[in-house]
């Protein structure tokens, strides 16, 4: 008989037994017709023929074990016993099943953003050639923390040329919020995401047009007379419905127009995962050009690169270093003459770091990759969490379940046949659990992505159903039953049918001590949790209520962008300052606006100034210090405190656009005056600002403000010099107001066009959400964190409450016995809690040490908060202990209200 055929009989197994039924009946009749026809009575040959047959039971297994896989078909018949059996006691398998999907989902949504932010590689040929430079950053640098990944133009070239023959290098542009572009003579202006793209970038990759071409080298060195662009596919499709006949027409982006020469392959959508790229032009139309092209300190690109075949990591990175080095030597020459020599010295010797890059280039994964891991470490603890609540349960249960299989083991059942049945019941669990895991992952994944980043520049990650994704899921699936089901369903089979008749006492006690255990490695792991959890919702709500030196809220940013007045301005600077003071004039006589002013930038924006001062009469001083210039009013309009000396005025403004490197008059903040004049009175005091080799430039202190953070809640109050600003064009003008923002935009924009039709708004943003945005990682981590916390909480008193209650139930008879004879409560009770007391605290000593364990993966994410904290530990362990006595109670109540003479009469 076919295997297929076999295959076929297990799952029509009673048709299959109608057959094999006939069968026998039709040997047994022609078996008996013969011995008739011999001469036998008919009576005498029925019994005879059935004799001469055997026994028909044995006869049918063993003719059903020919005719179908014996071993398949034992396993169809659990898999449908153990539906009865999960069916029958629906109460605990739902809760079973609810808790196992929670954690189950939460791991496969994590490895879903794990695996396509981190480990899924680029859709490139041969993704494992490519590196990225890096270096890390001096120790007065103000890049938090990390490697530094920016490089000049300059220092690109340098580079290209030093690796020939090992290495390829290819640089490529940042990439921020998207920003407006318009296609056609007279288009209308849209969002999208441009990018600057070495020309040989895509040969490198060794992609493939989808339509047109792609960008080359030679389109680099016609960048000046024909500037050409490359659209991603998606946006292609997305955009312009897939229409061949863009190609050959022209798009404007940053104030320039490209033609479009090509699109590029479908699934590829840049090489910065999160960031979905629109277009690409070549680098040198860059929009910063031609000084981005010459400036060695204008960082503004990053550099990746394909290995050479035979050539290693060190190899590329030992070639590389020398023309680095010699790069920053020529930089260090251009360093202003009174730099401090360990300064340059440490300059020059900026080690270049090489690292793999087949999983592309990206900020977000810099960002997020040490947070990713966290929250799969979290969901695996409380993975392990459910399981060690659901083993209980089933340990529980399989305790109800001792005559059953006391019965199964009498009749001559095997110990593996109980050890795979309880199996089977584990993994129809798992998998149902499963089935509502991944519907509760595909709700949570995406929900997760949105919070990556602020809704002005989403984050677009293809959480797609790859390889790594159904392997984890099956390995997760498989690991969970084995993890909940393994303990019970051993000692379920270790079960003594003599015993059985005897479970009273010994016995009762034995099944406590079983789930012991359990309830440590639950206590433990719910501990763990909870540690972690209190350590980031505490650092992100020390950061929330950190005074950051402003008044982040009722303030709205308008960003100027205008190619017109950027002309103007070079032409005539005075009328430009002027058009600049009557336009704060006129918008603080706007309905519902309480004050405005204007900046070079707006802080939290995330752009930076720094630069050398020197104190005359001292040595030159190696701290860097905060540049930024601002108008008349926007100490006030920011809710900066001015703690000495006067704000600026018109005239400091004009006298700066008059003659910018005579005596100008700067505010600077409490950090600078405390770093350089001590205790000693600043207002009146003289500086120089160091600029380059040339000369330094004297700058008079008119006032002192308090300490406002610049860039990042995170940072040092750090020395800031406000400058007058000067101007319009590329400045940001804050407006506060208690209106409506919407409300408050539109009259705003309406007031700036009647002012002058060439200032154009470009973007609208509240100084909230800009200092929001740069908590977007603590508060994810605070968010999903303290959410498992109370779920691992929860569980835990789930499960502590399934023991205490189990434990009453079996003891009730020996219960009533101490009552009878005179037992007091207090006793009763004693003898309840006394081995989970111990076995919680065994876990509560676990969990704490896990957790100080697992602190040190976090504490670089920690502001303010250290694991070590007294309330960093005694709060997580409290709230366990709260949770440990709210589960006691029902089952102590019920111990202590146990009547002795029900008690007697039990089973």
């Amino acid at each position: 008989m076919s295997w297929l055929s076999r295959l076929a009989n297990v799952f029509r197994s009673g048709r299959l037994d109608e057959d094999l039924e006939d069968e026998l009946r039709f040997h047994l009749e022609e078996k008996t017709r013969r011995l008739i026809a011999e001469g036998m009575p008919a009576d005498t040959a029925a019994r005879e023929a059935g004799r001469r047959l055997g026994n028909g039971l044995t006869t049918r297994e063993r003719s059903r074990d020919v005719k179908l896989l014996p071993w398949l078909d034992a396993l169809v018949r659990d898999v449908r016993f153990g539906c009865r059996v999960l069916r029958k006691d629906a109460v605990v398998t739902t809760a079973a099943i609810l808790s196992l999907a929670l954690a189950m989902g939460a791991c496969i949504a994590a490895f879903a953003l794990i695996d396509a932010l981190i480990l899924r590689p680029l859709p490139v040929a041969s993704p494992q050639r490519l590196v990225y430079l890096a270096y890390p950053p001096l120790e007065s640098s103000r890049e938090p923390g990390g490697e530094n990944t920016s490089f000049s133009y300059p220092a690109f070239a340098q580079l290209v040329g030093a690796s020939a023959g090992r290495v390829s290098l290819f640089g490529f542009s940042y990439q921020g919020r998207p920003s407006e572009f318009s296609f056609g003579q007279a288009g209308v202006a849209e969002k999208a995401r441009g990018q600057y793209a070495s020309g040989t970038m895509f040969s490198q990759l060794g992609l493939v047009p989808a339509a047109g071409r792609l960008l080359g080298a030679s389109d680099e060195d016609r960048a000046g007379t024909h500037r050409v662009a490359l659209l991603s596919h998606s946006f292609w499709t997305r955009r312009f419905g897939a229409d061949p006949t863009v190609i050959g027409r022209w798009l404007t982006f940053d104030r320039k127009t490209f033609q479009i020469v090509g699109v590029a392959p479908a699934g590829f959508t840049g090489i910065e995962p999160g960031i979905r790229t629109d277009f690409w032009m070549p680098l040198t139309t860059y929009a910063g050009a031609p000084a981005a092209l010459t400036e060695g300190g204008n960082q503004w690109l990053r550099i990746m690169g394909r290995l050479a075949p035979a050539v290693s990591v060190d190899d590329a990175r030992a070639a590389l270093q020398q023309a680095y080095t010699n790069f920053l030597r020529e930089r260090a020459k251009e360093a202003p003459l009174n730099t401090p020599r360990d300064l340059l010295a440490r300059f020059v010797r900026t080690p270049l770091v090489v690292h793999a890059a087949a999983n592309g280039l990206s900020y977000l994964r810099l960002d997020f990759e040490r947070p990713l891991w966290i929250l799969a470490a979290v969901v695996g603890l409380v993975l392990l969490i459910a399981c060690s609540n659901v083993a209980n349960l089933l340990t529980a249960r399989a305790a109800a379940r001792d005559r059953e299989m006391a019965l199964r083991l009498s009749i001559g059942a095997g110990r593996g046949r109980l050890v795979q049945q309880l199996l089977i019941e584990s993994a129809l669990m798992s998998a149902a659990a499963c089935v509502l895991g991944l519907m509760f992952a595909a709700i949570a994944a995406p929900a997760i992505v949105r919070m990556l980043a602020p809704a002005e520049a989403p984050v677009y990650l293809e959480l797609e159903a790859s390889w790594r994704l159904i392997v984890f899921t099956s390995l997760t699936v498989t690991a969970t039953s084995l993890l909940f089901g393994l303990a019970p369903a051993l000692r379920a089979s270790g079960t003594a049918p003599i015993g059985v008749l005897k479970a009273v006492g010994g016995r009762v006690i034995g099944r406590v001590a079983s789930l012991r255990p359990l309830v440590a490695a639950q206590v433990g792991f719910s501990l763990a949790v909870v540690f972690l959890a209190s350590l980031l919702v505490a650092s992100f709500v020390r950061l929330t209520t950190t005074d950051i030196g402003f008044a982040k809220t009722g303030v709205t940013l308008f960003n100027i962008r205008s190619d017109e007045l950027g002309e103007r301005e070079g032409k005539d600077p005075i009328a430009m300052n002027a058009l600049a003071w009557q336009t704060l004039e006129r918008i603080r006589q706007v309905s519902g606006v309480e004050d405005a002013s204007l900046s070079f930038w707006g802080l939290f924006e995330g752009s930076a100034w720094s630069t050398l001062v020197k104190i005359p009469g001292r040595e030159q001083d190696s701290t860097e210090v905060y540049y930024l210039e601002i108008s008349p009013g926007f100490i006030r309009t920011m809710g900066i405190r001015l703690l000495n000396g006067r704000d600026f005025v018109f005239g400091d403004i004009e006298r700066y656009a008059v003659a910018p490197h005579g005596p100008v008059p700067v505010i600077v903040n409490e950090a600078f005056a405390r770093r350089f004049f001590s205790e000693q009175r600043a207002v009146g005091r003289r500086f120089d600002r160091v600029v380059g080799r040339g000369p330094a430039e004297p700058q008079d202190i008119v006032g002192i403000v308090a300490n406002a953070k610049y860039r990042d809640i995170r940072e040092n109050n750090l020395p800031t010099v406000y400058l007058p600003t000067r101007g319009l064009n590329g400045k940001t003008l804050e407006v506060r107001s208690t209106a409506d923002p919407e409300a408050l935009a539109r009259r705003v924009r309406l007031e700036l066009s009647r002012i002058d039709p060439a200032i154009k708004v470009a973007n609208v943003m509240q100084q909230s959400t800009l200092v929001d945005n740069t908590l977007l990682r603590e508060r994810l981590l605070a968010l999903l964190s303290a959410f498992f916390g109370v779920v691992s909480i929860v569980l835990a008193l789930i499960g502590m409450y399934g023991v205490l209650s189990y434990t009453v139930v079996q003891r009730t008879r020996e219960i009533g016995i101490r009552m009878a004879l005179g037992a007091r409560q207090g006793s009763v009770v004693r003898s309840i809690l006394g081995d989970v007391v111990w076995t919680t605290g065994l876990g509560l000593i676990a969990g704490l040490t896990c957790g100080l364990a697992l602190a040190r993966f976090v504490r670089a994410l920690l502001f303010e908060v250290t694991p070590f904290d007294v309330m960093s530990i005694m709060l997580p362990i409290a709230m366990l202990l709260v949770a440990a006595v709210i589960a006691a109670i029902p089952p102590v109540r019920r111990a202590v209200r146990v009547d002795p003479i029900e008690a007697l009469r039990y089973e």
